[in-house]
């Protein structure tokens, strides 16, 4: 059974125009367990619908890839991300590798079963995990380096205007917010702000 690893069935929004075809994946989806949402036309609302049903997975099923519909799709992907299993019959190497950059899972699919929908959706649920978690992670060591710099700038600006060595200006830092209960970068942001207060 298709699940999201805490005994919650997945439930995911079909985009599909092809009424035989879209009958095909929700059948399949069903089968392997997953919960269908929602099926949808390629020209309704993709914003609305995500906002109404709010699917764990979407799977767009195109015979042939639409360039305008994808753009938008790994646009809407990027504003809220969430895994994406676009099924298409004809392969677009250049689009294809937009859309993964984009993290969107690309399968090119001549045929469906419940078996490829589960390994699909299964798949395509793993990728995204890993891709948000290295997002995650790049963002949480950005603002690492951001925070590292706001100290090492007050830092500077406690040596050159106290006359405290490095050692003795982080430890200054560290007092302060401690009594303020503070996190060490908010008081070395609050020392710069004063400085270029100063400045003024």
């Amino acid at each position: 059974m298709v699940n999201q690893g805490k005994g919650d069935t997945v439930r995911v929004l079909v985009v599909d125009d092809d009424a035989d075809r879209a009958a095909l994946v929700e059948r399949s989806l069903r089968d392997s367990g997953a919960t269908v949402a929602a099926v949808i036309g390629v020209d309704t609302d993709l914003r609305a619908a995500l906002h109404q049903h709010r699917p764990d997975v979407i799977v767009v099923d195109l015979a042939a890839p639409d360039r305008d519909y994808l753009e938008d799709l790994m646009t809407i992907n990027q504003e809220t991300p969430r895994p994406v299993a676009l099924l298409i019959g004809e392969e677009d190497r250049p689009l294809m590798a937009r859309a993964i950059r984009a993290g969107v899972s690309l399968y090119a699919v001549d045929g469906l079963s419940a078996k490829l929908i589960r390994s699909i959706i299964n798949t395509v649920t793993g990728h995204f995990d890993r891709y948000r978690a290295v997002n995650e992670e790049l963002e949480r060591s950005r603002a690492a380096l951001n925070d590292r710099k706001v100290i090492e700038r007050a830092k500077g600006l406690l040596m050159a205007h106290r006359d405290l060595t490095e050692d003795q200006a982080y430890k200054a830092l560290r007092k302060m917010a401690m009594d303020q209960n503070k996190r060490l970068v908010e008081v070395a942001g609050a020392v710069l702000d004063l400085a270029d207060l100063l400045k003024r």
